[in-house]
């Protein structure tokens, strides 16, 4: 294939993108153009082969009308990656550092963005039952996709990657056993009653959506790996104006922001390993 075959087919592709984005953001009201483009294209040329069709554009027409394929398409843009206890030593400052910080506030209001299927939000559950803070604090679980966000409140997941699990906990600091918090029947683990408490599940789309509550710890890991600059930007000044003064950001570890604008977002770097802001108490009124 010539050189020149090549870049029209590229070309092609990326303006069918751009028009199945446009159709689903008219029809649906998701906006994915902030989305870094390199992952998105990826992402849905992939359904080419999923919906047997030959072009990405004709996949435009049958989105439009039917809400099942579009979910579909959601789905496919916004894949989560979560574990029970990811990156231990993660957990572990928090059990240690952050969370006993936040115990001095008379409420704990936490946001977690990007619920996925649920395990980082329980594992948040849990952590906080173990350091005795769990009745003064709520959990605002959200996320753009409606369907994880039923998986999430149904709290049920295989027992395939338990053991990866049971490792992660220990290693975080946990002083029980993980079978503590779930009841396992026929290869399923479900989370036990008490661990849902004060967790709310909000649909909620970070392009488009605004701060909803005021909060002193926002957790939205390996989600802005996804987006472009702009999009970035936008979201990290939504967690900043969420966030109470001296509360705290955690972000995936790969998701260094210090080139984002850091100074105008008033978030001061705690950690550069565990990717951990805080918002400042010098705060600038427009922020």
């Amino acid at each position: 294939m010539s050189a020149l075959i090549k870049w029209k087919n590229h070309h092609i592709e990326d303006v069918e993108v751009n028009l199945l984005l446009h159709a689903l953001n008219e029809r649906y009201g998701y906006d994915f153009t902030g989305y870094a483009k390199a992952s998105l294209k990826r992402r849905l040329l992939e359904l080419v082969s999923y919906f047997d069709i030959e072009h990405l554009s004709q996949l435009i027409p049958i989105m439009l009308y039917d809400e099942a394929v579009a979910q579909t398409v959601i789905n496919s843009i916004s894949v989560p990656t979560s574990d029970f206890f990811r990156d231990p030593f993660v957990w572990l400052h928090l059990r240690t550092h952050v969370l006993p910080e936040l115990a001095s506030f008379p409420r704990i209001n936490i946001w977690q963005a990007g619920c996925g299927h649920g395990q980082e939000v329980y594992s948040l559950a849990i952590l906080l039952h173990e350091l005795g803070l769990a009745k003064k604090s709520h959990i605002f679980c959200t996320d753009i996709n409606p369907e994880f966000l039923d998986d999430a409140k149904k709290g049920c997941w295989s027992t395939r990657n338990a053991d990866i699990w049971r490792e992660n906990y220990q290693k975080s600091g946990g002083n029980g056993t993980l079978s503590d918090f779930f009841i396992e029947q026929e290869n399923k683990m479900f989370i036990r009653a008490n661990y849902k408490q004060n967790i709310e599940f909000i649909q909620h789309n970070l392009v488009i959506d605004d701060v909803f509550k005021e909060v002193q710890l926002v957790i939205c890991r390996n989600v802005l790996l996804y987006f472009g600059t702009d999009l970035q930007n936008h979201v990290l000044t939504l967690f900043t104006r969420s966030l109470e003064r001296g509360g705290y950001l955690l972000l995936g570890r790969g998701e260094n922001i210090l080139n984002l604008k850091e100074q105008h977002l008033q978030l001061e770097l705690r950690d550069t390993s565990l990717q951990l802001y805080r918002k400042t108490m010098d705060m600038d009124s427009n922020v």
